[in-house]
């Protein structure tokens, strides 16, 4: 499934932003022209960064996919 991910920037590298997402860091590129900052939430998708995000809110989205993910594995294994 295909979706947009909050993500935290770990550190900006010219045109390229290097996001922590589930533990690793992945590349990717500002598709937006609100100002990214290290530390900073962004909703991610595709290699691309679509918007900034409050810390708050992309909690809540990351937590929601977590349930999401869990309810669909326990589905699977059923």
């Amino acid at each position: 499934m295909c979706r947009a991910t909050p993500a935290r920037v770990q550190r900006l590298d010219g045109d390229t932003v290097w996001l922590e997402l589930e533990g690793r860091a992945i590349p990717a590129a500002l598709a937006t022209t609100e100002a990214i900052g290290v530390g900073d939430y962004v909703l991610h998708y595709a290699g691309l960064i679509l918007e900034r995000l409050d810390a708050q809110e992309a909690e809540s989205i990351l937590e929601a996919l977590a349930m999401m993910d869990a309810a669909a594995e326990a589905e699977t294994r059923a």
